[in-house]
């Protein structure tokens, strides 16, 4: 795809251009993550959801690194090339590149030196610390390969090639099905086995990503100048998108903390396929923002204000319209969804399914407030996003968790996401307006 076509092209044809292929390498990422709960449901039954709950939260941090780089270089990087100066787009790539590495072997080693005392701040138990010990141990072993895999699929879209993106993400994601299948079912190597075979999966991802840099990239590695601005640049940038990746990790340990205070393993592992589930619903709206972020940035770094707010509108249109479709799909069969990775456990599909129904009404909220907040960092007002992801994920979500759980118990959990969300929406509307408002005074 030429940068021509970003200036030019009709917004909804060029939109969904980088749409479909970013949807589908989603939807295999959540395919992954689903046969993932399965597999694990059955060759470590309720223990092992529990325990892999536990360490959720790690994915978080490595995926929230990988968009803090990822999103703020990208955003630059179609910025410059929107104000034709490809070689600040080069300088942050390498930027980008550099950081992630460097965090990726720190975190690795800290990591593995102190795996015991990472589980227990994980929130892992004692009669839990074994099956969560037996999942770590591979997964932070890939750390820095779980960095890069989360921060190339965004590099290669706003390098023009969202359609390898899409093919590296899907044959990562579907060897990691059979690889799930063949370690924990033919080998019978059980919660250890489905730890590793996430392991090898952004490994793979990342070897067929990297053709793309043997061919005619536009991207190149190049010595960087003015190291600390470029990098202050990309952390305002980005920082909205990988604090709302934390928060999200944030949120599973502390609704396991209420979890395991007040109720028991039953109700955490019904609680935990729901936040798997909620965690690929989370990429998929995501990858709906990252579609339009390198329009957005390439159009404001051309100063081309009205197509920007022509993809703004019909991404978010687009974006809650497949969330309202999704709800209604889990609203008419939550106990369904709930009975596939319940491993026929009663009690545990009739919790999940309860909490289906309640805590994806957050659904179009979630899906407005990202669409806004990739816009915002799209157009280099990164701190209004990063206010957002930090209100929606702390401030709002601690907030309504007490009032609801004092007022409702359990089902106060279940509704606490979709409290927190709305008033989200609340903030980010007037957010967005006083950024309207301050737009037509400047002009």
């Amino acid at each position: 795809m030429a940068a021509h076509d970003l200036r030019t092209a009709p917004i909804r044809r060029l939109y969904l251009t980088f749409l479909i292929p970013t949807v589908i390498a989603t939807v295999s990422n959540s395919l992954y993550c689903l046969a993932d709960i399965y597999f694990i449901s059955v060759g470590a039954g309720m223990m092992g959801l529990a325990a892999v709950n536990i360490v959720m939260p790690m994915y978080t941090l490595y995926s929230a690194i990988g968009l803090l780089f990822g999103v703020g270089a990208s955003t630059i990087i179609s910025i410059e090339r929107g104000g034709n100066h490809p070689k600040g787009a080069d300088e942050a790539f390498t930027l980008c590149m550099g950081s992630m590495i460097v965090s990726g072997i720190i975190l690795t080693i800290g990591s593995l030196l102190f795996l015991e005392p990472l589980a227990y701040a994980l929130g892992a138990s004692e009669e839990l610390l074994p099956y969560v010990l037996e999942y770590l141990m591979p997964i932070v072993s890939g750390t820095l390969a779980f960095i890069l895999m989360y921060a190339c699929g965004i590099l290669l879209r706003s390098d023009h090639a969202p359609k390898l993106a899409m093919i590296s993400m899907l044959i990562g994601n579907i060897s990691n099905i059979f690889l799930d299948y063949f370690f924990v079912v033919v080998l019978g190597w059980g919660l250890r086995g489905a730890a590793i075979a996430t392991a090898f999966a952004p490994l793979i991802t990342l070897v067929i990503a990297s053709l793309h840099f043997f061919g005619q990239p536009q991207l190149h590695l190049c010595k960087v100048h003015h190291i600390c601005v470029l990098f202050r640049r990309m952390i305002i940038n980005g920082a909205g998108s990988g604090i709302l990746e934390l928060t999200s990790g944030l949120i599973i340990f502390l609704f396991n903390a209420v979890i395991l205070a007040v109720a028991d393993a039953t109700f955490l592992a019904a609680y935990a396929i729901v936040a798997n589930i909620a965690y690929v619903l989370k990429g998929l709206f995501a990858a709906f923002g990252q579609a339009a972020q390198p329009i957005m940035s390439f159009n404001h770094g051309a100063q081309e204000t009205k197509r920007i707010q022509e993809v703004f509108q019909f991404s978010m249109l687009v974006t809650i319209a497949a969330a309202l479709l999704l709800y209604a799909g889990f609203l008419f069969f939550p106990r369904a969804l709930a009975a596939i990775f319940a491993n026929e456990d009663m009690r545990v599909t009739a919790l999940a399914a309860h909490g289906i129904t309640l805590y994806f009404l957050s659904m179009p909220f979630t899906a407005w407030i990202t669409i806004l907040m990739y816009y915002f960092q799209s157009v280099e007002y990164g701190r209004l996003s990063t206010v957002l992801a930090v209100a929606k994920g702390v401030l709002f979500v601690v907030f309504w968790l007490a009032v609801l759980f004092f007022l409702l118990q359990e089902t106060g959990i279940w509704l606490t996401i979709p409290f927190a969300e709305a008033s989200a929406c609340i903030l980010g509307w007037f957010l967005y307006r006083r950024l309207q408002r301050r737009g037509k005074h400047e002009g």
